[in-house]
């Protein structure tokens, strides 16, 4: 199992070597450094670890045996948290080239192997910007333990215990480092390899790992050695062809491995030959005071190097040390905390993980409160809305109504489908889907009064005046009229113009959207189409009508800029497909009162590019204006049905969840002010209640809503940010939540820091919580 080390706090210890290295010993121990194999187990290779090393980053590798108990374990003795991985590192598919390094066969300990106090963590790995160093850990072999004693012994010419190499928690490790080329892989691998001052002198060597290879460069003039004395008469046959199977298996086995990233999943090899000596020199003879060994005249040899060149004894706190991820990286990281007594027994969504690993759930009852989430992309946000609505999901039943206005579109929409694969789907930009319908059923005169208000609630009096309400209504009322006359398409080709396909794009055309004379020729085809006043009255509020003597009464210039504000707005929907011809249409109300006797009243809204494909290959996406215009109209005409229809419905048990992936996009709001809509989340958070309404509302930018607006959001029960890395959107955050900017600035993926209401009847405000948020998106469960 694969885990992210996060950085967190370090330890502040009264004897901070002392408490390092006891941290350290323990993290070895949990880990199966600290054992030794017996008879039965010392062909396992489920111990020790994995540690995967970019520049400030680090992940760590541990077997399932241990499990995540020990993998916070190693992670406290690195000043860190850890985030579970579904999969290793991206990392390590990078590099070209992968090098380890290897102890020289002159090598000998200095004095330094023998330190554990002052400077025990001070080993860093401090690699290039393309470099990953690999370092592959397990515990030792009982013939390495043994010859490791002798040759410390040895080299010191005294006891070995007072040696850090030879100790609780000591494993043995091979370094590899992968890069661009081979040159800076080979010096990575040396300087990962020097980092964990071990005291061997002259230094360290590497070179590029190149698996396989000498297995065939041994069996391949062996083979021809065996071979060649059959020229020979009697040599036997059967020599160079028992042989053979070897020779062959050793070319096969390079060939399979031979790409140097092979080498990556090495573990560190064992020797189990002879024991190694070299020569002994002078210095060798010194005991501790410096005088002359007593068999100074007759020690010719001593004990050499006691393991594989390319494996090396790694004392715990060393090990501890390079695994500390950089706390500069990410600032400063504030540890998980721990579950608050209030809601260990509650049954809402899951929040994420404590420090303990527990699930920490809000309580049920504060979803009528709302939840709000902040964070940029990639942080976290959607998979803990998509976690929340799994769980809203889950509970949902004949009575309830479950609308989801997404944004993201295809990374979305089949983690949502997974959890209710039968709610309807309403993709915007696709016209085979369904489509609400804005108008509603009545007269045109009742339909075209109730778009217009739709228009001005939506977007504010600040983008649609009174005027330009009128201009909207009088303009949709004739589209709807003329539309389906049967001899419009004739009166329009008198005229010389295009016969509109749709009501809103006569609606536009009537405001000038192709221009004043467009417009005028298009009115007046309505108007004999008609035949009726009530359309040539309108048409006459639109254009200005006409003199005795047939012309205009208002200049074309001038009725282009009385027009101007409507038809910016019609002109946007125009060239959306959201209403193409024969697509089908639904009415909020029809979702709702489908509600009181089917459980699958759930939809899912995108508002984002089309799940599929044109015929061009190409996924269909509105501009950001046209996008935010039809989620306002949307968004506002939910509400208003939510006020129509559900009254009372908490008290009966029944439940609106309603979950808004980015608020932005239903706010009508146009980068010059907020937007009509922005009373609307007021309102929820006011009054939704009594109506049964459960929001669930984020945005990927906090700047983007005013203060007021931010201030009625971030008052609602449960508010939460995952990472924002400027202060500009951090101290907002930070303060609606109760927390610390820099910890805002700071948080890693799916880390959120969240304050929440305790369950009834105290329904107490708790402080703010750090919290891992399970991998929803990736299955956890909800």
């Amino acid at each position: 199992m694969w885990y992210e080390l996060i950085p967190a706090p370090r330890h502040v210890d009264a004897d901070e070597d002392d408490g390092f290295l006891t941290r350290a010993k323990r993290a070895a121990d949990a880990i199966g450094l600290s054992g030794r194999p017996g008879w039965f187990d010392w062909w396992k290779h489920d111990d020790g670890c994995r540690i995967v090393a970019h520049r400030g980053r680090r992940w760590v590798e541990i077997s399932d045996r241990y499990g995540l108990e020990a993998a916070r374990v190693f992670a406290t003795a690195c000043d860190a948290t850890v985030r579970p991985l579904d999969h290793e590192p991206d990392v390590l598919t990078k590099p070209k080239v992968w090098a380890h390094a290897f102890v020289p066969k002159t090598a000998i300990l200095t004095r330094t192997a023998r330190d554990t106090g002052s400077g025990a963590d001070a080993a860093r790995l401090d690699m290039g910007v393309d470099t990953v160093v690999v370092v592959n850990v397990r515990r030792f072999g009982w013939v390495e333990s043994m010859r490791n004693t002798d040759w410390i012994g040895d080299e010191f010419n005294m006891q070995a215990d007072s040696s850090k190499l030879r100790g609780e928690g000591v494993g043995a490790c091979r370094v590899m480092a992968g890069a661009p080329d081979s040159q800076a892989a080979m010096d990575g691998a040396r300087r990962a390899a020097s980092s964990l001052d071990l005291g061997l002198v002259p230094g360290l060597s590497s070179h590029v790992s190149r698996p396989g290879l000498g297995f065939m460069l041994i069996m391949l003039p062996l083979q021809l050695l065996l071979t060649f004395p059959l020229i020979l008469p009697w040599w036997p046959v059967w020599i160079p062809l028992l042989s053979l199977p070897f020779t062959v298996g050793s070319i096969i086995r390079w060939w399979l491995k031979h790409d140097s990233s092979n080498d990556v999943d090495q573990r560190p090899r064992h020797w189990w030959y002879v024991a190694r000596t070299r020569h002994a020199r002078s210095g060798d003879m010194k005991t501790k005071s410096a005088g002359d060994d007593g068999d100074a005249r007759t020690k010719k040899r001593v004990k050499a190097y006691a393991f594989q060149r390319s494996t090396m004894p790694l004392p715990p706190g060393a090990l501890a040390a390079i695994c500390r991820p950089d706390a500069n990286r990410t600032a400063t990281v504030a540890v998980l905390d721990r579950m608050p007594q209030a809601l260990e027994n509650c049954d809402g969504p899951v929040l994420g993980s404590d420090v303990d690993g527990r699930p920490v759930r809000m309580s049920k009852d504060a979803m009528y409160g709302g939840v709000f989430l902040m964070g940029e992309p990639g942080g976290g946000k959607s998979n803990m809305m998509h976690g929340v609505c799994g769980w809203m999901t889950g509970r949902h039943h004949t009575g309830d109504v479950l609308v989801d206005l997404e944004s993201k579109g295809g990374d979305s929409i089949p983690i949502l489908k997974r959890f209710m694969p039968d709610a309807l789907i309403i993709d915007v930009n696709d016209p085979n889907t369904p489509m609400i319908d804005l108008l509603g059923a009545g007269s045109p005169a009742e339909r075209a009064d109730r778009f217009a208000t739709l228009m001005q609630s939506a977007l504010g009096v600040q983008q649609v005046g009174p005027q330009s309400r009128i201009q909207l209504r009088d303009a949709v009322y004739v589209a709807l009229n003329a539309i389906p006359m049967s001899g419009f398409d004739a009166r329009c080709r008198s005229m010389g113009v295009d016969r509109p396909k749709d009501w809103v794009a006569c609606a536009a055309r009537l405001l000038a959207r192709d221009g004043v004379r467009d417009a005028r020729a298009l009115g007046h085809a309505c108007t004999l189409a008609c035949d009726d006043p009530d359309v040539t009255a309108a048409v006459e509020r639109l254009h200005g009508g006409v003199t005795d003597r047939g012309t205009p009464k208002i200049r074309d210039g001038e009725l282009a800029q009385l027009l101007r504000a409507p038809m910016n707005k019609m002109d946007l929907l125009a060239s959306a497909p959201w209403l193409a011809s024969g697509r089908p249409l639904v009415s909020w109300d029809r979702i709702i009162r489908r509600s009181d006797t089917h459980p699958d009243a759930r939809l899912i809204v995108n508002l984002g590019a089309a799940l599929k494909p044109d015929e061009d290959g190409r996924h269909r996406d509105l501009p950001d204006g046209t996008r935010r215009l039809v989620g306002a109209l949307l968004f506002r005409g939910l509400k208003d049905e939510i006020v129509a229809s559900c009254m009372g419905w908490q008290t009966k048990g029944r439940a609106f969840r309603l979950l808004i992936d980015e608020t932005t996009d239903v706010l009508g709001a146009d980068g010059a002010d907020t937007g009509g809509n922005a009373d609307i989340l007021a309102w929820l958070r006011e009054k939704g209640r009594a109506y049964g309404v459960q929001l669930v509302a984020g945005t990927q930018n906090t700047t983007q809503l005013d203060g007021e607006l931010l201030a009625s959001v971030t008052g609602l029960m449960t508010v939460g940010t995952f990472v924002l890395r400027t202060d500009l959107t951090a101290v907002p955050a930070a303060a609606a939540v109760g927390g610390n900017p820099a910890t805002v600035k700071s948080l890693p993926r799916h880390a959120i820091l969240i304050r929440t209401v305790g369950p009834p009847p105290q329904v107490a405000g708790l402080p703010a919580l750090t919290l891992m948020v399970p991998h929803f998106d990736g299955g956890a469960p909800v």
